[in-house]
């Protein structure tokens, strides 16, 4: 799962908006540079981006849809919501390992390095609150 997830946010290796540093110590690399022994933040990040968008997508169609609610800025404010609930973890965990001294202390992290993955973490949710929405609106299409 972690090779899914490091995948993901660095775009298959197309266009990573962070350091090889911080992908290594993402990938768990321990406080005495030793081995991957330290929590594997790809993973935790990554199944917190999913539960997180799912968890705010049901909660925006199921329990707040109402004619209120069916404008797009609703549906924009909502995706506003997803980026910002996935930019915080993604953007506070490398930084305040940083900030503590907690990591291994040869990798080069810096604070661009930590925006970087915390956009990164943004857009994969807006991508998975997107397409949960367009199944959700074909699915309404059908039953119609």
């Amino acid at each position: 799962m972690i090779h899914f997830f490091a995948s993901l946010y660095k775009w298959w290796g197309f266009n990573p908006f962070y350091s090889a540093d911080l992908d290594e110590f993402l990938k768990g690399l321990d406080f005495g540079c030793t081995g991957y022994l330290a929590l594997q933040w790809y993973v935790i990040i990554g199944l917190f981006m999913v539960i997180a968008t799912t968890v705010l997508f049901g909660l925006q169609y199921d329990l707040i849809d109402s004619r209120r609610f069916k404008k797009q800025k609703h549906w924009l404010l909502a995706a506003f919501v997803v980026v910002v609930v996935n930019f915080a973890p993604a953007f506070a965990v490398p930084f305040v390992a940083i900030e503590t001294g907690n990591y291994c202390l040869h990798l080069k992290i810096t604070a661009i390095d930590c925006i970087g993955f915390g956009i990164s973490n943004s857009l994969w949710s807006l991508t998975l609150f997107s397409l949960l929405s367009i199944a959700q609106t074909s699915m309404s299409a059908l039953k119609r």
